[in-house]
């Protein structure tokens, strides 16, 4: 098992107001998109991709949690499920080369920036 997840809110729409889109949340869209991109993703053994029923920041939605052992933690908002999944890819690079975890607001690819809600230290 990968000891770097990047885990995607299946509960999300794009708006706390915004129906379901051809039956599916806009988390499950998201999700697709990096389904696809992850299967030839040259580190795609190094990151898993999961699902969690809800991540709770529902002011935020479409979001995605980043989780590495002994790393802290990246939470992003706001994402779009039709063009974030590739800069959350990304974005996971960076993280998968971070030996401490760290990832700079700056190093992130510029649609993500604004995303970034928080960074929650590592458990102890």
């Amino acid at each position: 098992m990968s000891k770097h997840l990047l885990i995607v809110c299946e509960a999300c729409g794009m708006s706390a107001n915004l129906e379901k889109s051809e039956g599916q949340t806009s988390g499950t869209h998201l999700l697709e998109q990096l389904k696809q991109l992850h299967q030839t993703w040259p580190r795609r053994n190094e990151l898993a991709l999961e699902t969690t029923s809800c991540l709770c920041i529902c002011d935020h939605p479409c979001a995605v949690a980043l989780v590495g052992t002994h790393k802290p933690s990246y939470l992003f908002g706001d994402l779009s499920p039709l063009s974030s999944a590739a800069d959350l890819l990304i974005a996971s690079e960076l993280y998968l080369d971070s030996e401490d975890g760290f990832v700079p607001a700056f190093q992130l690819p510029s649609p993500l920036r604004s995303c970034r809600i928080a960074r929650i230290p590592p458990a102890p």
